[in-house]
């Protein structure tokens, strides 16, 4: 946070804060990051992902110039490190040159959009497999963090569980952690909204394209399976953020960012809109229960009654869990067609803003 008397100093430290949502928006958490991990002034904090296995984690891209990387944060531990990889975080130079609707830019942004995928077993060659134990009681269910730099045109990832532990970011060199990423190749375009939704599908923009792209994860990320959903030159300009509700819609609000930085936006004209489609799917964060958490040791034995805290048979928690496990007879719920009507997602509401409402 910057002074708002036209001093230029840093009056507030980084820091992660959680809010109570049924109460009003009552902290319930605050954590101010150490200078080591997040330095203040010269970060720049931008994407979060949730993750509440073993007490619950958040997953954040910091895509500073100086020191770009994904901050890992433990409620449990109240700690947080940084997990920095050069090849896969860092902006692409052949990447940094592309236009937006005629707007051309010159932009060297590193690590931006990520999200958290579905679990999966990396020890078994097919979920389907009779030899393979079941989901309870076993942890070698492994899921993974997808991410990309906005000056990048490739899709990469780390697992989680390395994510998720401070000894092996302490200890592993930059070859290991290198050794450790996942290419899955070349998107169309550059991409800053990004979003996992909770039948592994994947919907992130191509800003290049005014576009809206989907993946599914359970197939190789080639061009014939990066399905383009939505494209319009006017309503799909900068996908920046994405989200789900719970009656199965999609939300993507796009801003214009390419004419803000190049000093084009235009206070006549529509800038901000939220872009919603239905695809009957929900956000990564939902399924009906969270195994993972079972153990009492990574129980949070805290006073605040949150959605992070809940644990135990029948109780909604932000541990999504493939529907492949269903097939295989594992957990009892399925999917819901998550690929149907949202090839119409200007049809639907949107809800455009002014620019001259919300200036600048």
């Amino acid at each position: 946070m910057v002074s708002c008397l036209g001093t230029n100093h840093v009056t507030c430290p980084p820091k992660i804060l959680l809010l109570d949502l049924k109460r009003n928006g009552t902290v319930v958490w605050r954590y101010e990051f150490p200078a080591e991990i997040v330095p203040s002034g010269v970060n720049y904090l931008n994407k979060i992902v949730v993750d509440d296995a073993f007490g619950g984690f958040a997953y954040i891209t910091d895509n500073s110039g100086a020191d770009p990387g994904i901050v890992v944060f433990s409620r449990r531990l109240n700690r947080a490190w940084k997990v920095r990889e050069n090849n896969s975080m860092r902006a692409a130079q052949n990447a940094v040159r592309f236009a937006v609707n005629g707007t051309e830019l010159n932009f060297s942004i590193h690590i931006d959009a990520i999200a958290l995928g579905p679990y999966y077993n990396p020890h078994a060659q097919s979920d389907l497999d009779p030899q393979v134990d079941p989901l309870i009681g076993n942890q070698n269910y492994e899921r993974n963090v997808y991410y990309s730099p906005l000056s990048s045109y490739h899709l990469y990832s780390l697992p989680a569980s390395l994510l998720r532990d401070p000894e092996f970011v302490l200890k592993a060199s930059p070859r290991d952690i290198l050794e450790s990423v996942t290419d899955y190749g070349r998107k169309s375009s550059q991409t800053d909204g990004m979003i996992m939704d909770n039948q592994g599908e994947l919907y992130y923009g191509l800003l290049g394209e005014h576009s809206i792209a989907r993946w599914d994860s359970y197939t190789p990320f080639t061009a014939k399976n990066q399905i383009v959903v939505a494209r319009d030159r006017t309503h799909i300009q900068w996908v920046d953020g994405m989200g789900f509700d719970h009656e199965g819609y999609i939300y993507a609000i796009t801003n214009r960012l390419h004419n803000f930085v190049a000093g084009k936006l235009r206070s006549d004209e529509v800038n901000f809109r939220i872009l919603r489609a239905k695809t009957n799917a929900l956000s990564y964060v939902e399924t009906p229960d969270n195994v993972f958490n079972n153990d009492v040791r990574y129980k949070y034995d805290g006073e605040v009654d949150n959605s992070l805290v809940h644990y135990g048979a029948g109780v909604s928690s932000t541990t999504p869990v493939s529907s492949r496990l269903e097939t295989a007879g594992v957990l009892g719920f399925g999917r819901s067609g998550a690929a149907n009507g949202v090839g119409s997602l200007l049809t639907m509401v949107v809800c455009a803003v002014v620019a001259k409402m919300l200036a600048v």
